[in-house]
């Protein structure tokens, strides 16, 4: 995994510093410009603007990042709640074997169709976690990344408790998890997508932001510097979350060619849009906590 990841961030930080700086929003749309159902994109793409406002506040968190070198406090907070919106491993096996029982269960009806559509959903589906848990990368996950990255900035364990997370951080992890293990498997599948294509658009801001606060406040080897940047890396290398985001769109559409379903396109756009303003409470609030060190430090 270490070659291999470290192959990844070597291309991630090239298509960062080859790449015109774009806003989060557009980087999304780009992918969005690839689904094929055109409501479906529509609804991704009105999503953003619709909570335009909280995509500003994500963006100017990351704006702000490489502004100074941060207390160990201010820093423990960002990345437990930072973690806290990402590497959702658990709700994707969660949906996975949710859509597993259903094909499962279709054995009794003799369905062969429409069997095999769900095993090709929750096999789409649980393929966005391949790199999360090491597969063909030696075993080496990437909470084992984000772990070298938290402790490149805060060698302590301050940044793995709880009491860290901002609480609407820890609120968001939750609601995701309901999401995509409560509520209708569609629902599920929707925030699944919805999070890939969000994710390859903040980690392409997060690469920028992180390598200019390593490069303007730390001293680190080169090795050094890999270890804390890797985990962006490897998912802005290779445009890892804008695959997962198309096989997850693929997982949604053989979810519903089985169970005679449609999107509803509404709902998938209201879903979308809360995404982004649940998030952009986070990363608000995040960013008045750096304000206010900032500004304390003056």
């Amino acid at each position: 995994m270490r070659l291999s990841a470290k192959r990844l961030f070597v291309e991630g930080r090239a298509m960062s510093a080859n790449g015109n700086a774009q806003s989060l929003t557009t980087t999304a749309v780009r992918v969005a410009g690839l689904v094929a159902d055109q409501r479906l994109r529509e609804a991704l793409e009105r999503s953003f603007s619709r909570a335009s406002a909280s995509v500003d506040e994500v963006q100017q968190c990351f704006a702000l990042i490489p502004a100074r070198r941060w207390s160990e406090d201010v820093l423990s907070t960002f990345l437990h709640s930072w973690k806290a919106t990402h590497l959702k491993m658990l709700g994707i096996y969660g949906l996975s074997c949710r859509i597993q029982r259903l094909a499962l269960a279709q054995d009794a009806v003799d369905d062969g169709e429409a069997r095999e559509q769900l095993w090709m959903a929750a096999a789409r589906n649980a393929e966005t976690s391949y790199e999360d848990l090491g597969l063909d990368y030696e075993g080496v996950t990437h909470a084992s990344l984000y772990d070298d990255m938290a402790r490149s900035f805060v060698p302590t364990d301050a940044w793995l408790m709880e009491a860290n997370g901002l609480p609407a951080a820890l609120e968001f992890k939750r609601w995701v998890y309901e999401k995509m293990v409560v509520e209708d498997i569609p629902i599920g599948l929707l925030t699944n997508m919805f999070s890939e294509i969000y994710n390859h658009a903040e980690y392409s801001l997060a690469l920028r932001a992180f390598t200019e606060l390593v490069d303007s406040h730390y001293d680190f080897t080169e090795a050094e510097k890999e270890r804390a940047l890797c985990y962006i890396g490897a998912h802005v290398g290779d445009e890892t979350e804008m695959k997962h985001f198309l096989v997850v769109v693929e997982a949604l559409d053989r979810y519903n060619r089985a169970r005679g379903l449609e999107i509803d396109y509404e709902l998938a756009e209201t879903l979308f849009t809360e995404y982004l303003q649940r998030l952009g409470v986070v990363m608000g609030e995040m960013r008045l906590r750096m304000v206010s060190e900032q500004q304390g430090a003056v």
